[in-house]
């Protein structure tokens, strides 16, 4: 009887260890993803197995000028936390960012949409994502974002903007000077006259990249999209203008899967960054689990 009971005491610890492996949630991986003009710096997170229940939703978290797939801190806890309710997450690098070999003249919208194209299809073929995409976008990533279901070829069913740098034109750059929008627009002429021009954000940026910002309107693209939207700006944000957000929080409340969420955030910067480590955890933590809750809600349906 000892014997038995000791080989049942065996197998049920062999069975708690496969289910802890089951539904333990994988490591991040770093990844290169081909795409159009070359390879793509990516970091891929994966779900637990038993989490997944059938398709997987993918989420693109797509961060803002000059920034990284860090997301300034913030990704790789909403990764972390979508992976625990059964999303898939890839984060990027777009040109000129983090690690990408490219220029930072290649950073246009047209090429971020083709990265978000080659990630998507990557992640299908790759790793059998199955279900509905949603993209998360930070400042020109939520502008991009926005403007992804008319730019991009693969289909999305949410998206998640955190502080978009949504002005209609040549207003969506007005984070290069916000104190002195004349400055914007000389540094958009002398990009358009000369091929590229340098900002005071230590880059240079290119002829296409002004002449698509000042062509596009990403809250038209919202409106004509019709997707469910989560919403966010910060209370202390020193690098879009309050005509800016208040145009896209009009357009967002008059969709019919609009939310949006200020509240929360009235101590972050536009970075959702405060210089009190206690307010700073704060404003992570109400970010990642807004996005999450809205993100999972519309995309495991």
């Amino acid at each position: 009887m000892i014997v038995l009971w000791g080989c049942v005491a065996a197998l049920a610890l062999c069975a708690a260890g496969a289910l802890f492996l089951l539904l333990s949630t994988p490591q991040p991986q770093e990844v290169e993803i081909p795409g159009a003009r070359g390879n793509i710096p990516a970091t891929v997170q994966m779900p637990a197995k038993l989490a997944r229940g059938g398709e997987v939703p993918l989420v693109v978290l797509c961060h803002g000028f000059t920034g990284s797939r860090l997301g300034d801190g913030h990704f790789e806890p909403l990764a972390a936390q979508l992976a625990e309710q059964g999303v898939a997450t890839v984060r990027l690098d777009f040109a000129g960012c983090g690690a990408s070999a490219e220029p930072y003249t290649a950073y246009t919208l047209t090429n971020m949409a083709a990265d978000v194209d080659s990630v998507i299809a990557w992640m299908r073929e790759e790793y059998g994502v199955d279900g509905p995409v949603g993209l998360a976008g930070h400042s020109m990533g939520g502008r991009l974002a926005s403007l992804y279901p008319q730019l991009g070829t693969q289909a999305v069913a949410a998206l998640a903007l955190w502080s978009p740098a949504n002005g209609t034109g040549l207003q969506g750059l007005e984070f290069l000077n916000i104190e002195d929008f004349s400055q914007v627009e000389a540094v958009a002429a002398e990009a358009e006259a000369n091929g590229q021009a340098g900002t005071k954000w230590g880059v240079e940026i290119s002829a296409d990249f002004v002449r698509q910002m000042r062509e596009s309107d990403p809250n038209a693209a919202l409106r004509a999209c019709g997707l469910p939207v989560l919403l966010t700006y910060s209370g202390q944000d020193a690098v879009l203008s309050e005509a800016t957000m208040a145009g896209t929080v009009s357009t967002v409340q008059s969709l019919p899967g609009g939310t949006v969420e200020t509240g929360l955030f009235a101590q972050g910067d536009h970075n959702y960054n405060n210089a009190d480590a206690a307010v700073d955890a704060q404003l992570d933590a109400d970010l990642c689990r807004i996005t999450t809750e809205f993100l999972t809600a519309q995309l495991k349906t």
